[in-house]
Order: C-alpha cells, then structure tokens, then sequence
C-alpha cells in the first residue's frame, strides 16, 4: 500500500505543512556562509524534524501482520504510534522496516516520525533531511512470505536456485513451518508467457535468455503461499572474476565503463522519485557508461532495479568511512554498533539484483594503513562473504591518504573526546579546510601529481594489507600502481575506483590489455550538490555561494559536458570528432580552475556579438591529426597528443568543420559546429506532457535561449521565470551554475550556458496544467501538460 500522501510535515519554530513523499526538508533550509557543514552540503543547514501521517485500519486488517517499510530517512529517526515508541534507525541510507502487527488499532492510527539531522557536519557531500525515500505499508496474513532469494547456479543450461522464507505464527499460534509446512507454487513469466510452475528449489529453464548490460533480460517470478503471494523480478547471469581473466559475466570479460554518481537529484535535492532516477540511469547509458558506483552509500531499491531494466552494472558500497571521523558527527560515531546491520541490509537488498556485480565496504578508508584498519577491513570481507559469495569485495583506497597516515599525517584523524553537540558556526566559506575539504583542496593544487605520488614502495606497503584482505582492490587516484602491482602480485585484481577524465587515456589502454585491472571509475558521472566549487572553472563575475561540485561528466540538468565526450572518444564509442570551444563571454577573465574537470569547453559556434574574440578550441578524436576549418578556410592541422588537439582563432560566425585525420592524412572522419541565427528565442523541451495524477511522475522540461531553428545560445545567462497553473506543482527549477544564492525552490532562475531545468511535480486531479516560460525582451512561451 502507497503510504506517502498526506503527510503533515513539522520543522522546529515552524508552521505545519502537508507534504507528499518523498520529501527533502534540507532543500528548503535557507543556505548559510556560516553554517558548520560549509562547503560539504553547499552551504545547507541541517535541523530536527517531525512527520506524522493518520490512517484507518479496518478490524481484518489490524488484526493481520502491519509492516511500515522505509526505503530511507536521514537520519537518526524514531517512529511512534499512537504516542508509543515502535522502532528507531540511525544511517540515512540504508531501508528498515517497523512492525506495527497488534500495535495498529481497528480504526484511527497516527504515525509520528521524528528526524534529527541537528548534529553538523556529519556528510562530506549534500545529504538531504527527512524521508526523502518513498514509504509503504505491508498488511499481510499473520504467516507470510518473508523473502524470496533468487541465485543463478548455471548459464548452460540455465539454472536458478529459489530459496522462499516465510515468517510469521500460523491461525493457531504455532511457528514451526517443518512441522507444518505450507504449500508454495513458484510461477516464472517471461511477459506473459508462462516459463515454469512447481515448487520453489532448483529451476532448469530451458531456452532462457541471459542478463547482462547491454542484453538486460529479466523475468518475473511469482511465489504463492495460501492467504499471501509476492512478485519479483530477476536476471539470469553469472559473475567470475581472476587476476587472468578479469571480470566476466556470462563468460564474456567485461571492461567496466564506470562513473560515481552521489544520491541527490540536483534541484530536487534527495527526494528518490522513479522518474528522476529511471532519468539519470538512462542519460548516463546513452553517454557511453555501463557501470556506476554508489558513492558513499548504499544505492534504493529503486536505483537497483532500474539497472536491473536499463542495463547498468553496480558496485553497491555501504561507507564512506569507518571508525576514523572525515566530519566530526559522521557514521564514525556509530560505526562500531552499526556495520553489521548495516552491511546486512545492503545485501540483503542487493541479492536478487543481477546488476549488482560487487560490493564496497568502503571509500578512502584510510585505516587501512593500520593493523587494526586491516584488521577490520578483513573482518567485513569475511562477514560479506558469510552473507553473499556470488560476488567479489573491495573498498576505494586512496594510496596518497595511506602513506600519509603511515607518515603520521593523517587527513582525516580523531582529537579528543566526541561531543554530541552541533560545531560552533564558521567565519565563513573561506575559513581554513581540514578534513574531506582540506583533501579536495590538496588534490585540486596536487592534480596530477596525485597521479604519481601513488606510485613506489611506500604506496606499496601503504595498501597491501587492504589488497591482501580484499578480493579486488580498488584504486583511488593511483593507477600508477597498475602495471607495477600487475608485475609484483600477479593474483592481484584491481579496478580504478575513482579516477580523473584527464587520465582515461592512460587508464584505459591498461584497463584493455591487464586483465588485472577490471575497469574506471571516472569522479564523477553526474554532477551534484555539496563539496562546492571543488571541480568547477569558476569565474569571480559569478557571485554567491558555493552550491554545485562542478565535477560531474554530466551536469545536474541532465547534459553532457566536453569531458564526457572525451571520455567517448576514448572508450572508443565516438567514431567523429569533437569540437569543444572555451567561453567567450568571459574573454580577459581568469578563471580558477579544479583538478576534476580538465576544460570547460562548450559544444557550440554561437557567439554573437563576440566576433573578433580569439577563441581557443579543442577537438577530441582517436587520429593522428585533426585539420580546422572555419567557412571552409583551414585554419590549421594540429596533432593528435592523448585524444586531444588545441587550436586558436578568431570567431566569426558560420561553419566550424574538424576533420580526423590517419597517418597518411587521409580524412576518416569529421563534425562540426554551425552559428544559429540573430534572432533568440525562449525554446521548450519537454521529456513529457502527459502525467499520471499519482503525485509521483516528473516532468523535466529544459528551457533553452535558442535562434529559431533551436540552436542554442550559451552566452545567454539572463533570468528566466515560471508560472505554473492546474494540477502540477514545481518541483524544482535552476541551472547548472555551480556558485549561486538563488533557490531551487524559486519560480525565477538565471540560465546557465543557455539553460535551465524544471521539474513538475504530478498532483493527484486530472486535467490540463499550463506553464508559461517568460524572461525580458523575450515572447513568453507556453507548455501545456496533461493529467491522466
């Protein structure tokens, strides 16, 4: 049963306000330069809140097993009934369920859930507040289907073992389903035809197709018991993984195209809706990844099953740290009593998942230089594989913050007695970094030199122990170790669990040829809110506070950035060149730059009133050499040096052609970029305009100044505002602007490149909404969506 309408949402000193989940209480909170989470959050406060929510039960239904089942709330939440404590979870990000069988009365109910999220800083990036996941209510008989587990024991022919729990007393009280087994039938669809029907156990299913990215075949499954039943789905697959082979899925090595992606969804903050992540999932497979990691928490539910259907491999990961604080209130506090349960659930909601392919314990955990660190990395190796042998563990481990800790320098150390109490406010956003920020800082000066700092003996000693305990190590920042540790530990698995764009070209060619190394996780595929300006080129023209990382491939509205384009290029998947072109408009500024985004070059040949502007462009293709033309005059041939060639000219409007070039200067391919026209216009483009009046579907729409023809106008950065009338609500509306003080709340935006993003939020009445879009000097352009 939907459980997330009708919600009374209460924030401290506040009014109360009906709320439909899921729902991000941080979003709204107003951004403060002193606020102690700082650059983390993007300036975001946290803060205490309440939920309440009453329901009816009939006098059947309360007297059945009553299950509230909570995919996430960050975090520290107790839930009441009626006024009585009932359950309590503390991480933000893993799902639990609470119990309510013979607590809920026939009648009114009230469920009360109080959120503390007061305690700051406790999260290195944005994390959101409140139930910021969506919520179901399970009523079902008193003996029930508990869990079923689906595992692939053979591809050839293929076969499955189903293992079926069922929980719960039977009508007259007892407990022992041996003595008293219920009848179950297992019926397994492939659409709607009907695959098998028998008992759970061993299943041959002759002719079956199987699961992997690029053929992401899934099946239905139905269990039955009497008075209950449940639906999953599942992917047929198998996973091996050796330092000879690499990582194979049914049979075939796979080269991992990874990218980290964080939780949030931009201008919608943390709030976990279908349409927002079936999105992201879909837009990163189009741009050429087929794998992303969760960093630094476990994935939804929802994520794992919309790669199940789209085709995405997943490295599942449950921490960004262990016991050593990176924040002062993070899990640290809590790791001790929490790592088991915790680990437990990510699991347990990855098991029946074929596009989960490994687990993390962990990101830059640099206990790991220690014995106790070992130790412990060991310990939940082993407790994994107690839960879960059909796929490999490994951790990120930044080799640099090891040495470092070897060295008695840790970034990230332990002072003093822990204090339960909020940090005292900063000074502001440019007081002195420590900690996560301090290392982002650091690699943003060190850039590539991270690169080689990771190399030699002391980076050898300084991981060994995690490799040794680990069944893949993973990499962060230190593929120098690659063709090293391929020589010295010949069984040693590795995979680049966060690397630079800048690097792939080098990366890439020893992801191909060293079965060892399994694939590239590049930081990061989308970009998100918190950690603030720490990738970004950032011009000082731009005021307000830090809000956006500026280290995505892919900005928070969904597009691909330059970086991204090279990255296809050099995964081999862009035939054509790209031609990228650094602003105009901020010709004569200086803009500071971070070490995740090696340019900020832009796809287009529009700069009206910048004619005579010298520009610099970049063109990325796999070929000897590139030749520019500009109105079919050659403006230069340049070499090919790691995918990339650089060239200088003045703009003019017109036709900008590359074309790649072989070794005997043969053209085997080109693109180019076109001028738009002189007229700008307000260009809408909706991902959809029929809804369905559910609360829950999206509606992206993307507002673009644009000549006639739709050619976009990057140098267009003036404010643009909505009004939206009928049976939407806006969800969330800005741009990919990393350093603002406007609101995603907000009607009123300033375009960014050219662009915006807003998203409309379905009611729960049918009919027509209508959205008009107006910015100055500009004919006002209308949107109508419908609701089914």
């Amino acid at each position: 049963m939907d459980f997330n309408d009708n919600w009374i949402f209460y924030r401290e000193g506040d009014d109360p306000l009906e709320v439909t989940l899921p729902h991000d209480a941080m979003i709204s909170e107003k951004r403060d330069a002193g606020c102690p989470n700082g650059v983390n959050s993007g300036y975001f406060p946290g803060g205490k809140y309440c939920y309440e929510k009453e329901f009816v039960l009939s006098e059947e239904e309360a007297s059945k097993s009553v299950v509230l089942h909570f995919e996430g709330v960050y975090q520290n939440c107790v839930v009441e009934l009626n006024g009585a404590k009932v359950g309590q979870h503390r991480y933000g990000y893993t799902p639990f369920d609470v119990d309510l069988t013979e607590k809920a009365r026939p009648g009114k109910n009230k469920i009360s859930v109080s959120v503390d999220n007061s305690l700051e800083p406790n999260c290195r990036w944005y994390s959101g507040s409140g139930i910021y996941r969506p919520v179901t209510l399970w009523i079902r008989e008193k003996v029930h289907i508990e869990r079923v587990k689906v595992e692939t024991k053979s591809i050839c022919p293929p076969e499955i073992f189903m293992e079926v729990e069922i929980a719960g007393k039977d009508a007259a009280g007892g407990t022992d389903m041996e003595e008293r087994p219920l009848p179950v039938t297992v019926e397994i669809y492939d659409g709607g035809q009907r695959l098998y029907v028998g008992a759970p156990g061993k299943i041959v299913l002759e002719g079956a197709k199987l699961w992997s990215a690029e053929e992401p075949n899934l099946y239905t499954c139905l269990v039955r018991i009497p008075g209950d039943e449940q639906r999953i789905s599942f992917g047929i697959r198998s996973l091996e993984w050796s330092a000879k082979k690499g990582m194979s899925v049914n049979g075939q090595r796979v080269l991992l195209r990874g990218g980290c992606i964080h939780h949030d969804h931009g201008v919608l903050g943390a709030c976990e809706f279908y349409d927002a992540q079936e999105r992201r999932i879909r837009i990163l497979k189009e741009s050429g990844f087929n794998a992303i990691r969760m960093a630094h928490n476990p994935a939804s539910e929802m994520t794992l099953e919309l790669c199940d259907r789209l085709g995405m491999y997943v490295m599942n990961e449950a921490f960004d740290g262990w016991y050593v604080p990176k924040t002062y209130h993070d899990y640290s506090r809590m790791f001790d009593s929490q790592w088991r349960r915790d680990l437990t659930s990510m699991v347990d909601t990855s098991r029946n998942h074929p596009s989960v392919i490994f687990y993390s314990i962990g990101n830059e955990v640099s206990e790991t230089a220690t014995e106790k660190g070992v130790k412990a990395c060991r310990e939940m190796t082993e407790f994994v594989h107690g839960l879960d042998r059909s796929r490999p563990v490994t951790a990120g481990i930044n080799v640099l913050l090891n040495v470092y800790t070897n060295m008695g320098l840790g970034v990230y150390r332990d002072r003093g007695d822990y204090r339960p109490e909020p940090l005292p406010r900063e000074r502001g956003y440019k007081e002195k970094k420590t900690g996560s920020a301090f290392f982002n800082a650091m690699a943003q000066k060190l850039g590539p030199l991270m690169f080689f700092m990771s190399a030699g003996k002391k980076g050898d000693r300084a991981c060994r122990g995690a490799a040794e305990a680990l069944d893949i190590i993973g990499l962060n920042y230190a593929s120098s170790r690659y063709e090293a540790d391929a020589k010295q530990y010949p069984d040693r698995i590795m995979v680049g669990s966060e690397t630079m764009a800048a690097d792939l070209p080098y990366n890439w060619e020893r992801v191909k040829r060293l079965p060892q190394v399994i694939g590239d996780f590049v930081w990061s595929a989308w970009d998100y809110i918190g950690e603030a300006c720490m990738g970004d080129w950032t011009y000082h023209s731009y005021r307000g506070l830090p809000l956006l990382a500026g280290q995505g491939m892919i900005d928070i509205t969904g597009k691909p950035l330059a970086s991204m384009y090279f990255m296809q290029v050099v995964w081999g998947l862009r035939k054509e060149p790209f031609i990228g072109v650094r602003p105009l408009n901020h010709d004569g500024e200086s803009p500071s730059t971070g070490a995740w985004q090696f340019t900020n070059a832009i796809d287009s040949w529009s700069w009206q009133g910048y004619e005579g502007t010298k520009a610099t462009v970049e063109v990325y293709a796999d070929a000897d050499a590139v030749r520019l033309t500009l109105n079919g005059k050659e403006i230069g041939t340049g070499k090919v040096k790691k995918y990339k060639a650089l060239f200088r000219t003045a703009y003019a409007p017109g036709t900008l052609t590359a074309e790649a070039l072989d070794k005997e200067g043969r053209v085997v391919a080109s693109h180019c970029l076109v001028s738009g026209g002189r007229e700008t216009v307000l260009t809408l483009k909706p991902e959809k305009t029929v809804l369905r009046a559910n609360n829950q579907d999206l509606c992206y729409l993307i507002i673009e100044f644009t000549d006639k023809d739709g050619c976009l106008k990057p140098y267009v950065e003036q404010p643009v505002e909505l009004s939206v009338e009928g049976p939407v609500s806006l969800a969330g509306f800005g741009s990919a602007l990393c350093k603002t003080d406007e609101v995603f709340g907000s009607a009123r935006h300033h375009a960014y490149r050219g662009r915006t993003l807003a998203v409309l939020r379905a009611g729960k009445e049918t009919g027509k909404a209508k959205i008009t879009v107006t910015s100055a000097g500009m004919e006002p352009s209308i949107l109508e969506v419908e609701m089914r």
